[in-house]
C-alpha cells in the first residue's frame, strides 16, 4: 500500500522559494555548472533545465530527511490487513497510534512442516490486544475454514494459543483467517491470521511480550462433494514484544442519573472510552430487575438493552460501532456488572459526547 509522503506540498514550497539558500556544496556545484554555460548559445534554455534538476535534487533531498525523522520517531507503515481489520483509520491516526504505543510493528518468524508463520503487526490498548499473521504455506491448503490450535501432551487442546507469563492475562481470544480469505475449494498457499484478544479485568496487566504457540493445523479438502479434513503436526512458536504501557487517552465519567431502558431506570456507574475500547460498568440489581419484568423466566438472555449501538458524537453525527470482542464480568460484592468490550474501529474519545446503547439508541452522555 502506497502512502502519500505528508512532506510533499512543503518540498514543492521550498524548491520554489528563491530565498531559501541550498547548502554550500549544491550551491558550488551549481555555480560552476552555470560558468561552463556562460557563452553558450542556449544558456537560457540550459539554466531552465539547470533549475529543473536543482529542483529535484533539493526534492529528493528534503523526502529522505523527512523519511530519515519518521523512522528515528519509530513509525512505520501499517499493514494492509491491520487497517482493514480496524475500520480503515486514516494515515494521522494511524501515526498518532504508533506514537503512542498503541501499533506496533513485528518482524518474528518460524517454519516447520512446511509451514511459515510471521508475525506482522500488533495493535493493543488497556483492555485489547490484536495480532496480525501472515501465514506461507508450500502446499495449496489455506482456506477460511482452516484453524491452528495448540495441542496438550495428554491430547486435549489448549483453551487458548497465546501463552502470557501471567495465567488468566485474558478474558477472551479469539482468532482465525480474515474475513476476505476464500473457503470452500479456493484453497491457497498464503493467508493472513488475526488473532484478537481481551484482557482480564481480574488483574493488572504487565505482560511485556507475548507467547504464540501452535502444535497443528487443521483443513479441509473439497471432492464430489465430499469434505475431507486434514491435519498437520508442527511445532510453531512465535514471541512478540509488546513494550510498555501504552500512552492512550482515556474518558472516564460516572453518569449522576440512571438512563432509561424500556421504561426501567438503569444505573450506569462508570463509562470508560479508549480509542479501541469500552467499559460499561452497570448496577447489578437494575440490570436483574429488567431482565426478570422484559425476560421473565428465560435463561441466558442477552440483554440487547444494555449492549453497545454506537456513539454520538460532538458535531451530532451518529455512528454504529464496530465490535471486535465482548466479555463480561461480576462483581457480587460491589453489586457491579462490567461489560467489556473491544471495538473494531478506531475512535477519538475527545470528540465523542455519548454513548448509545440497544436498539434505542439510549444515550449516556460523556461530559
Amino acid at each position: 500500500m502506497k502512502r502519500q509522503n505528508p512532506a510533499d506540498e512543503w518540498i514543492r514550497e521550498m524548491a520554489a522559494n528563491e530565498s531559501w539558500e541550498a547548502p554550500k556544496s549544491c550551491r558550488d556545484h551549481t555555480e560552476q555548472i552555470l560558468a561552463a554555460l556562460s557563452d553558450s548559445p542556449d544558456k537560457e534554455e540550459h539554466m531552465r533545465i539547470v533549475f529543473r534538476k536543482r529542483t529535484l535534487i533539493l526534492a529528493a533531498a528534503l523526502a529522505a530527511l523527512v523519511g530519515t525523522t519518521a523512522a528515528a520517531a519509530g513509525l512505520f507503515q501499517w499493514h494492509e490487513k491491520a487497517v482493514e481489520n480496524f475500520g480503515k483509520p486514516t494515515e494521522t491516526e494511524q501515526d498518532d497510534m504508533t506514537t503512542a504505543g498503541i501499533a506496533k510493528e513485528q518482524q518474528a518468524s518460524v517454519t516447520d512442516a512446511g509451514i511459515t508463520i510471521t508475525a506482522k503487526q500488533t495493535v493493543q490498548d488497556k483492555n485489547t490486544l490484536y495480532i496480525l499473521l501472515d501465514i506461507q504455506a508450500e502446499e495449496m491448503i489455506l482456506d477460511g475454514n482452516g484453524a491452528f490450535d495448540c495441542l496438550n501432551e495428554d491430547g486435549t487442546y489448549e483453551t487458548s494459543c497465546i501463552i502470557p507469563k501471567k495465567e488468566d492475562a485474558f478474558s477472551n481470544v479469539s482468532m482465525g483467517f480474515s474475513p476476505d480469505t476464500p473457503c470452500w475449494s479456493q484453497l491457497s498457499n498464503q493467508g493472513y491470521y488475526e488473532i484478537s484478544a481481551l484482557k482480564s479485568l481480574e488483574q493488572e496487566w504487565t505482560e511485556e511480550e507475548i507467547t504464540i504457540h501452535f502444535t497443528e493445523y487443521s483443513y479441509y479438502t473439497y471432492e464430489d462433494q465430499e469434505t475431507i479434513p486434514h491435519t498437520i503436526r508442527g511445532d510453531w512458536s512465535l514471541t512478540l514484544p509488546l513494550g510498555e504501557d501504552t500512552i492512550v487517552e482515556t474518558k472516564t465519567c460516572e453518569p449522576k442519573q440512571p438512563v432509561m431502558m424500556a421504561g426501567m431506570p438503569v444505573t450506569v456507574k462508570r463509562v470508560e472510552l479508549s480509542p479501541l475500547s469500552l467499559l460499561l460498568v452497570y448496577d447489578m440489581d437494575d440490570v436483574k430487575k429488567l431482565q426478570e419484568t422484559l425476560y421473565a423466566g428465560e435463561e441466558d438472555v442477552f440483554l440487547e438493552e444494555t449492549s453497545l449501538y454506537g456513539f454520538l458524537y460532538q458535531d451530532g453525527s451518529e455512528r454504529s460501532a464496530r465490535i471486535g470482542g465482548m466479555s463480561g464480568n461480576y462483581d457480587f460484592e460491589q453489586r457491579e456488572i462490567t461489560r467489556q468490550i473491544g471495538l473494531g474501529s478506531y475512535v477519538e474519545p475527545d470528540q465523542i459526547s455519548a454513548v448509545l446503547l440497544g436498539e434505542e439508541k439510549v444515550l449516556v452522555p460523556l461530559p
